[in-house]
C-alpha cells in the first residue's frame, strides 16, 4: 500500500510538473506570438508611413488599386492619375472599383487641405497636387466634362480654378486628359483644366485652358531604353520641355517600360535631365528611390 501511495504521489508530482511545464510553454508561446504581432504591426506602420514629398513623382493609373490616393500619398507623389467614368446616377466613378471619385479621392484630399493648408504642408518646392482624370476606354471625354464641374462644386476652397479666363491657383489642380480645347475655351469659369500633349506646345494654348501637357513615351520617341538615347530624340525632348516651360506649362511623361530595371532607369534619367516636371510610374516606390537626391529643376 505504501508503494502504491508513493507511486501515486510520484505520479501526481510528475503530472503537476508536466502541467507546470506545459503552462510555462503555453505562456511563452502566447508571449512570443504577442511579440510577433507587435513586431508585425510596427513593420506595417513603418511600411505605411508617408515618405516626404517629392515634386517629380507622379503615380500613374493602376485600375486594380483599391486606394489609389493612399498609395500616391504614402510615397510622397506630387500627383495621381485615375481612370474615370460616369456612373448610372450621373456621378463620376473610379474605373474598376466602381467607387465614387468624391469618396475615394476628393474627400480625403479635402480633409488634408483643411488640416494642413496644402496636401503636403508648406514645402517651398510645392506645386499644386495634380489630379489627372483619364476617361475610361469607350467613354467620351465630353460625357465626363458634362458632369465634372458639378462633381467638383463642393471642393472649391481647395481647387485651382479658371475665373473669367484666368487661372487662379489652389492646393489641388484637376486636369482632364484629352479634353478638346474648344470645350475649355467655351467655359470661362471652371474648376478643372485640360491636359494637352506635347503637340499643343507652341500653339498659343493659354494656361487657363491647359496648364499641363502629358504624353506617353512611345507616342513620340522610338528609343527602347537600351544603349544611349539618340541625340536627335534627346534634342526634341529637351526642346519641347523648354518651350512648354516658357509658356508656363508643366510636363508629365508616363508609360516608361517597367520590366527591366536598367531600361527603367535609363528612361527616368533622360526624363529627369530634360526637366520633366512629373515623371509617371506605376511602381512609385522604385521611382521614388531613383529620384531621391536628384534635385528638381523648377
Amino acid at each position: 500500500m505504501s508503494g502504491s501511495v508513493t507511486d501515486s504521489m510520484a505520479g501526481g508530482m510528475v503530472g503537476t510538473s508536466a502541467l507546470l511545464v506545459d503552462g510555462f510553454t503555453a505562456t511563452a508561446v502566447v508571449a512570443g506570438l504577442a511579440a510577433v504581432g507587435v513586431s508585425t504591426a510596427a513593420a506595417t506602420t513603418v511600411a505605411r508611413r508617408e515618405r516626404s514629398y517629392h515634386p517629380r513623382a507622379h503615380a500613374s493609373r493602376v485600375d486594380a488599386c483599391r486606394n489609389p490616393l493612399g498609395r500616391a500619398l504614402r510615397y510622397g507623389c506630387a500627383g495621381l492619375s485615375v481612370g474615370v467614368q460616369v456612373g448610372p446616377r450621373g456621378r463620376i466613378q473610379v474605373v474598376d472599383t466602381g467607387e465614387p471619385l468624391s469618396r475615394l479621392v476628393l474627400d480625403p484630399l479635402h480633409a488634408r487641405v483643411r488640416d494642413r493648408g496644402r496636401v503636403y504642408g508648406g514645402d517651398a518646392r510645392y506645386q499644386p497636387f495634380t489630379l489627372v482624370l483619364e476617361a475610361a476606354d469607350g467613354v467620351a471625354t465630353t460625357h465626363v466634362v458634362d458632369v465634372l464641374n458639378d462633381e467638383l462644386a463642393g471642393y472649391t476652397d481647395m481647387l485651382s480654378r479658371c475665373v473669367a479666363g484666368t487661372l487662379q491657383p489652389g492646393p489641388v489642380l484637376v486636369a482632364l486628359s484629352g479634353t478638346p480645347r474648344a470645350i475649355l475655351d467655351a467655359r470661362h469659369n471652371r474648376l478643372y483644366f485640360g491636359e494637352g500633349t506635347l503637340s499643343d506646345v507652341d500653339r498659343r494654348v493659354p494656361t487657363s485652358s491647359m496648364p499641363l501637357v502629358g504624353e506617353h513615351v512611345a507616342w513620340r520617341f522610338g528609343w527602347d531604353g537600351r544603349d544611349e538615347m539618340p541625340p536627335e530624340e534627346r534634342h526634341v525632348l529637351t526642346a519641347l520641355i523648354r518651350q512648354a516651360h516658357a509658356e508656363g506649362k508643366r510636363v508629365r511623361i508616363f508609360g516608361v517600360p517597367e520590366g527591366r530595371r536598367t531600361v527603367r532607369h535609363a528612361f527616368w534619367r533622360e526624363l529627369h535631365d530634360a526637366g520633366t516636371d512629373l515623371v509617371g510610374a506605376r511602381g512609385v516606390g522604385a521611382l521614388r528611390r531613383f529620384l531621391r537626391g536628384r534635385p528638381a529643376h523648377r
